[in-house]
Parts: structure tokens; C-alpha cells; sequence
């Protein structure tokens, strides 16, 4: 009876052993179904339409010297701010820079000629108003002014607003997707594990185009603003 003790006691050991080891492995199973999650993309679009407009231009004149450049620069310079008053635009909206001077020189240096510009820019809320001034600026073509004008920028002020219901919505359609992935496999949803904010992208209604760094088209009016998230979700 002695001698089978220690056998007795062997077998004790190695069920022990067995059990504990079962336990620990179906904690294991269980602790890997709780870390399973299905992560899937959702994505809203809203469109907008500019509430801000941009518009750059200047002209140049050029001559022998810098007084001779002079003269006919003030004078289309005169008759643009006449156009932009006729045009009814509004205290603040105008600003003009300062004359900038460039030099045009021969491949041994000798100064031939020197180039004076003046280029203005106006900012405006009336983006209906600004957009027929642009529209009617070829009337100074017509009187002989050298305009080089740059398109419209249309610009959209408040994204700041936008993005906070974009994002929910885009949450919402990732909530819905994954709902209808693990409903076909017959799971269940957990909770929310984690959310990955893309860049917005701001283009051109009806646009495909993307950026890893975001797009902000600036030359319509009308935009479609994207909204994209990556959520993961625990699996029950």
C-alpha cells in the first residue's frame, strides 16, 4: 500500500494539473472572443455653398526707367478703383499693395528695362455681388487696362459647425455597416473599441477626387464636404 502512494499521489497531481490547465485555457478562449472586433469605414457628405469670396489681380506697366513706368501705372490704377466703385464695392473689402519693382536685364547684366506692378485683393461675404465684379472686370480689358486677374476663390466659413455632424453621421454609418456584417455571420455587436478621423474633403460637387493630406477646392461655388471614420467594434 506504501509503495502505490506515490503513484496515488503522481495521478492526484497530473488531474490537478489537467483541471487547472483546462481552466486557464477556456479563460484563454473566452479573453480571445473578447478581444475580437470588426473594424469598418463610414463615411457622410453634406453639400455646401460658399459664403466668402477671394479675388486677386493686378496690373503692370513697363518702361526704359522707373519713371517712365510710373505715369501709365497710376493711371490704370485710377481707373480700376473707379471700376471698383461702380461696382459698389464696400469700405474693407479693397486692399491694395504696395507698387513692387522688378528689373529686366540682359545675360550680362545691363539693366533693359524695370516693371512696376500693383495688385489688389478683394475679401468679401457678398459672394453674388463680387462674382458679377469679377464677371464685369473684362470692361477694363476693353479700356485698355493690362488687368492680369486670377479666378474667384470660393470659400466656405463654417466648417467648424459643420464637422462635429458630419462626423456623427459618419459614426452612425459605420455603426449601421458593421450592424449588417455580423448580423449575416450571425454574431453580435459589442461595444465601441476605437475611431480613426480621416481628413475632410472639401471639392467639387460631385467629385472623386481625394488626398491623404484633404482636399479644399477653391474654384465652385457649390462644394460636397466627406466626412470618413474607422471604427472598431467588439464582437460578443
Amino acid at each position: 500500500m506504501k509503495e502505490r502512494l506515490p503513484l496515488l499521489a503522481g495521478f492526484a497531481v497530473l488531474g490537478l494539473a489537467i483541471g487547472l490547465g483546462a481552466v486557464v485555457l477556456a479563460d484563454g478562449i473566452r479573453d480571445r472572443n473578447r478581444n475580437e472586433t470588426i473594424s469598418v469605414t463610414g463615411s457622410a457628405k453634406a453639400r455646401i455653398v460658399s459664403d466668402y469670396i477671394i479675388w486677386d489681380a493686378s496690373v503692370t506697366s513697363q518702361a526704359a526707367t522707373p519713371d517712365g513706368a510710373l505715369p501709365p501705372l497710376n493711371a490704370w490704377v485710377a481707373q480700376v478703383r473707379a471700376f471698383l466703385a461702380a461696382e459698389g464695392t464696400q469700405p474693407g473689402e479693397v486692399l491694395f499693395n504696395p507698387i513692387s519693382t522688378d528689373t529686366l536685364t540682359t545675360n550680362s547684366g545691363r539693366v533693359t528695362a524695370y516693371k512696376l506692378t500693383r495688385s489688389f485683393e478683394v475679401r468679401s461675404a457678398r459672394v453674388a455681388a463680387i462674382a458679377k465684379l469679377v464677371e464685369d472686370s473684362q470692361q477694363l480689358l476693353g479700356k485698355g487696362v493690362p488687368l492680369q486677374a486670377q479666378p474667384p476663390q470660393y470659400v466656405y466659413t463654417k466648417l467648424a459647425d459643420l464637422r462635429p455632424k458630419l462626423l456623427a453621421a459618419a459614426t452612425k454609418d459605420a455603426l449601421v455597416r458593421a450592424k449588417v456584417l455580423v448580423d449575416a455571420t450571425g454574431g453580435k455587436l459589442g461595444g465601441l473599441r476605437d475611431v480613426n478621423v480621416g481628413v475632410f474633403q472639401i471639392t467639387a460637387p460631385n467629385s472623386t477626387e481625394v488626398s491623404d493630406y484633404g482636399v479644399y477646392d477653391t474654384s465652385t461655388l457649390s462644394k460636397d464636404v466627406t466626412a470618413v471614420v474607422n471604427v472598431s467594434f467588439a464582437l460578443k
